[in-house]
């Protein structure tokens, strides 16, 4: 079971010290466009499915992609796991990570993923602190064909929902729109 407070041991035990305790580590923290998602597991929910999974790697500092990718009709036409494609996915695709050796990097961690024959960036995140993700660049379809689209301002999905300085506590949840 998840234990919620770790006790860290002082060196004396009978010293009039206090004792660190130690709070565990909140979920990551994903900002789309001006929307935040607070406190998530770093899935995110398109329209009632789990369409792409967001981690992060502390040796080296790196930013972790998992995805299905599909087209406007919601067929399946690429998959990306841990920032690998997949064989189906490389004559379609291509996907550029940026990682870091620096506990304070100058330049953030980051995964892009482009179109091969267009160079348009179809997924763009990078890694702003230790827990809070920016996607900053969205332009993929969901499983139901409807466009996905992320700006620094807002998150579009298809023509009927558009999120606008959203703001939600996922409690260790996954991150839902649509």
């Amino acid at each position: 079971m998840y234990n919620s407070i770790q006790i860290k041991p002082v060196a004396n035990a009978d010293a009039p010290e206090l004792i660190d305790l130690e709070k565990p580590e909140q979920g990551l923290e994903i900002h789309i466009g001006s929307n935040v998602f607070r406190n998530t597991n770093g899935v995110l929910k398109l329209q009632g499915k789990e369409q792409l999974v967001l981690e992060t790697q502390l040796d080296p500092l790196m930013l972790l992609l998992t995805m299905d990718l599909y087209n406007d009709q919601g067929v399946r036409i690429g998959h990306i796991r841990r920032n690998a494609l997949s064989a189906h996915s490389t004559d379609r695709f291509t996907i550029n990570v940026k990682i870091s050796r620096d506990p304070v990097p100058d330049i953030p961690p980051s995964v892009t993923v482009a179109e091969r024959t267009t160079g348009h960036t179809v997924f763009e995140a990078c890694l702003i602190q230790k827990r809070k993700i920016r996607i900053t660049v969205g332009h993929f379809h969901t499983h139901k064909g409807d466009l996905v689209a992320v700006s620094p301002h807002y998150c579009r999905i298809g023509t009927g929902l558009t999120l606008f300085g959203h703001v939600a506590e996922s409690r260790g949840s996954v991150a839902a729109i649509g």
